[in-house]
């Protein structure tokens, strides 16, 4: 049996522990850290349809789905930037136009964004 040694990687500049394989998902919410999502239920494969669980990593030009990324060690992850924000704000949005007899209104403050 081969062990398999922890990583870490930063998200808003916290120091984040991790094991191989790990989503960046799956290591903030360990953490206590919530990240937004929609689509995660446990028990099924992560695919990052919704878009509402998005980071930024540094260094990358796309925004990246936090449940299907994989934490990999000195990552650096942005939650808390105008850019994610506004993403995550946007998702909500566009899912929410598509159901409008269901009388749901937007508020900023239910998103955190």
């Amino acid at each position: 049996m081969s062990h398999v040694a922890p990583i870490t990687f930063t998200l808003d500049g916290q120091t984040i522990p991790a094991q191989a394989g790990d989503s960046i998902w799956q290591a903030a919410k360990r953490q206590g850290i919530e990240i937004p999502h929609l689509c995660h239920s446990e028990g099924l494969r992560a695919d990052g349809n919704c878009r509402a669980c998005v980071v930024e990593v540094k260094g990358e030009r796309a925004l990246s789905a936090s449940c299907c990324r994989q934490a990999t060690q000195g990552l650096e992850v942005l939650l808390q930037t105008e850019r994610v924000q506004h993403s995550q704000k946007m998702v909500v949005e566009l899912l929410l136009s598509d159901m409008p007899d269901q009388g749901h209104k937007w508020s900023s403050d239910e998103v955190g964004a």
